[in-house]
């Protein structure tokens, strides 16, 4: 692991490979580029805070939370730490999260990390605009349909500043939080009308602290987001356009970057790779089933949300291939710079999904790490997995029509 210290004495001011762009959307606005994390004091002040509470899992380490709170006691922004218990946020990280802000004394929030510290922010923010609900109660689900869920939610409350640290979820610029019932192993989507965060910040530089392992796990998740998005049967050409760059770059850039996180190319790679990717489903594209099994792996056993993509991405591609083997032939081409000319588009689909295969162990994720077994998982857990699977918002952008068996199927492939 590098820590903060180690980066900034390696980098100079004068030299950046890209400079700060700053993106605003439906989608989110974003500050992009090397040095953007300076930014986040005044970012809070312009929306408003002036105590923040300040969301993470702790990143012990790296120095990047006491690098944020000195940015902004620069800046004349107090804050407050509330630490978020595990990687895949709980319902009671929520629920404490709320207690915390309200003993806090703070006017806002500015979560740093990855998708657990934004994605419980989101939701605290939830909760404080709807007192007393309870968050199992308003799932994001297929049925009933999330259109009939979200007219009963109000909007978010309080301005939330995001600083992300990883490549994977892009939870600092979307409008969506995953969480999980622990007691009923059920891992569930949440969305809500200003649930966007007012301002994320992507600086490349805090990207160089993650440990070797988890910038694997976290770019396999950016990955499938881009590829899934693309391969999807709701997506429009906006989320297609995202999905295939970004799963190009993360084809270009991952391994280089997972092996040696202060390659700059590589970090800004995977930096734009993770911002696109969460553009890809945040404009409608969607991210499949290769979520919506990894979504109940966790739930069960709490292990990393990347990785648990990269255990289910093999079997569900090679399910899904021949509903849409077009669109997977364009993936093994344009993001993979696969020669098929000659082939048709069974044929480069086929050698897409072997390349994809190639490309997660390549990155040190091998057949051994996506073992259901290796982590004591049961055909029991599958049977319960699979059951949570069909409802998950995910299984509306499958690439096929997928049932609780075909779930099923894939879990006890996966033992």
């Amino acid at each position: 692991m590098y820590s903060f210290e180690t980066f900034r004495s390696t980098y100079h001011e004068e030299i950046r490979q890209f400079p700060l762009h700053m993106i605003g959307g439906f989608n989110g606005n974003e500050i992009i580029g090397w040095g953007a994390v300076k930014m986040t004091g005044e970012q809070c002040k312009q929306a408003g805070i002036k105590h923040a509470l300040l969301v993470t899992t702790g990143l012990k380490g790296t120095g990047i939370i006491e690098e944020v709170q000195s940015i902004c006691k620069h800046a004349g922004v107090e804050t407050t730490i509330f630490k978020v218990g595990q990687t895949n946020p709980r319902e009671e990280d929520v629920y404490n999260g709320v207690k915390a802000f309200q003993a806090s004394g703070a006017d806002g929030f500015l979560s740093v990390g990855g998708g657990s510290s934004h994605d419980t922010t989101k939701m605290i923010r939830m909760l404080l605009g709807n007192p007393g609900m309870k968050l199992a109660e308003k799932a994001i689900l297929l049925d009933p349909h999330f259109y009939q869920i979200l007219p009963s939610i109000k909007p978010c409350a309080y301005a939330q500043i995001a600083v992300n640290t990883t490549t994977g979820t892009g939870a600092e610029m979307t409008g969506f939080a995953v969480v999980t019932d622990w007691e009923a192993h059920w891992k569930y989507v949440m969305i809500a009308a200003n649930m966007l965060p007012t301002m994320g910040i992507l600086d490349p530089a805090l990207l160089r602290t993650l440990p070797e392992r988890v910038a694997a796990q976290s770019g396999i998740d950016c990955f499938v987001h881009g590829m899934g998005g693309f391969v999807s049967r709701v997506g429009n050409h906006l989320s297609k356009a995202c999905g295939m760059y970004a799963a190009k770059l993360c084809y270009e850039n991952l391994p280089e970057f997972t092996y040696n996180r202060l390659n700059d190319k590589a970090c800004e790679g995977m930096a734009w790779a993770q911002y696109l990717g969460a553009m890809t489903y945040a404009t409608g594209g969607g991210v499949g089933m290769i979520h919506g099994l990894a979504h109940q792996i966790s739930a069960v056993n709490n292990l990393h949300h990347g990785l648990t993509n990269a255990m289910t991405m093999v079997p569900v591609v090679k399910r899904n291939y021949k509903a849409t083997p077009a669109a997977f032939a364009e993936v093994g081409r344009t993001a993979f710079g696969m020669d098929t000319f000659k082939m048709d588009r069974f044929e480069a689909a086929e050698k897409t999904v072997e390349r994809i295969e190639y490309f997660r162990n390549l990155v040190g994720i091998d057949d051994k790490a996506c073992k259901l077994s290796t982590y004591n998982l049961t055909e029991a857990d599958c049977r319960h997995m699979a059951k949570n699977t069909i409802n998950d918002l995910c299984n509306e952008a499958s690439a096929r029509d997928w049932t609780e068996e075909d779930s099923f199927d894939v879990y006890m492939e996966m033992m």
